[in-house]
């Protein structure tokens, strides 16, 4: 990812000089919506469909309640989560983020912002996807920061362990999270502002991150495949390994 992004994500929380009366680019600026716009109005209507109500932000009490994080910059909380409903062409609910690929450093680099989007798909509509995709997201945007300084940030690969059921139910096996490639309609795409990935987001058991610890990421996602549970999130599956 753009190392200018990290630079001004750090010098944002941290402390940066602030800029001479008369600075700015109404260029620059213009191009920050563009590629924003381009996501949300051309991008993923395009791949998704039309969303279903409105989007919605992170907030400071998720920063602060889930990762005790009270120092959280404005432009954070203008980054949601968009729910799609089904279509002729997916027979699934899809959520995706919005945020992490704005260039808010005005730039045109190869990579958009953080050059990612998540994305989640249940086979039905899920009051938890959306509030779990925040913290994903948010997640995210703290390694990004620096926050986290064992952490890398979020790729192909990449497990998140939660520690409890992603629905928060108990009867739930799945506790974690794992990032693959999306495949159906779902496609990386580049913006005015440089290239953004797609990656899906995957609830999986504690045995099958174990499984991908050991054995790859490629090799659990052919295992996920085989039961047909790859891409739709069951909550109500038993673990494949």
């Amino acid at each position: 990812m753009p190392e200018s992004f990290f630079d001004i994500l750090k010098q944002t929380l941290f402390g940066a000089p602030a800029a001479a009366e008369g600075e700015g680019d109404d260029t620059q600026e213009s191009l920050l919506h563009m590629g924003w716009e381009q996501r949300e109005q051309s991008f993923y209507p395009g791949m998704f469909g039309k969303p279903d109500g409105a989007q919605q932000l992170l907030t400071e009490e998720i920063f602060r309640k889930d990762f005790g994080r009270n120092a959280v910059h404005p432009f954070w909380l203008h980054h949601g989560v968009i729910s799609f409903p089904p279509t002729a062409a997916r027979s699934t609910w899809l959520y995706a983020t919005s945020g992490m690929s704005n260039a808010f450093d005005s730039q045109v680099e190869e990579w958009s912002g953080l050059g990612v989007e998540f994305i989640l798909e249940t086979n039905a509509p899920a009051p938890w996807a959306v509030g779990k995709m925040l913290r994903l997201m948010a997640f995210n945007l703290l390694i990004a920061a620096g926050h986290y300084k064992d952490q890398s940030d979020l790729t192909f690969g990449s497990i998140v362990r939660l520690g409890e059921p992603v629905t928060g139910e108990d009867n739930c096996c799945l506790m974690n999270f794992i990032a693959l490639k999306p495949s159906g309609t779902a496609r990386d795409f580049t913006l005015v502002t440089g290239k953004v990935e797609l990656l899906q987001m995957v609830a999986i058991s504690d045995a099958e991150a174990d499984f991908a610890e050991k054995e790859g990421f490629e090799a659990l996602a052919e295992k996920l495949a085989e039961a047909a549970t790859l891409e739709a999130i069951d909550t109500d599956r038993k673990s494949v390994v």
